[in-house]
């Protein structure tokens, strides 16, 4: 786990400090995409047993405003580091989205009502 958080530290330093001109829009999009990976392992790192020891948050950006989906982790993980990387990249998004000129649905995406653990997973209910 320690080496995850490195690695994903080490990712968000990469994609801040790199200016605007110095990626491809495909180099871009591939550590937005390392980056949600990491937060998703992070997230799915523990299975779901009780629905009551997970929370959800928003994620991501979409083109028209709003987030892009929902995410679960469970609250034995560090969630104050846990959700300033989603914070990261939700802004890092929402910049990329700007720089490229990205189209998106414009479709809202519903926040859910709560979790259940379905076979050791979270799976939200609407």
């Amino acid at each position: 786990m320690k080496n995850l958080i490195i690695s994903i530290a080490s990712l968000v330093l990469i994609l801040t400090s790199c200016t605007s001109n110095t990626l491809s829009q495909e180099q871009e999009q591939q550590l937005l995409d390392d980056l949600y990976l990491d937060i998703q392992t992070l997230a799915n790192s523990e299975p779901c047993s009780n629905p009551e020891d997970w929370a959800f948050t928003a994620i991501g950006a979409k083109a028209c405003g709003g987030p892009a989906g929902y995410i679960a982790y469970p609250l034995s993980i560090d969630t104050v580091s846990f959700l300033d990387l989603v914070t990261h990249y939700t802004k890092e998004q929402e910049k990329y989205n700007i720089k490229w000129g990205v189209f998106s649905d414009c479709s809202v995406a519903q926040p859910p009502s709560g979790i259940e653990c379905l076979n050791g997973e979270p799976t939200f209910i609407y």
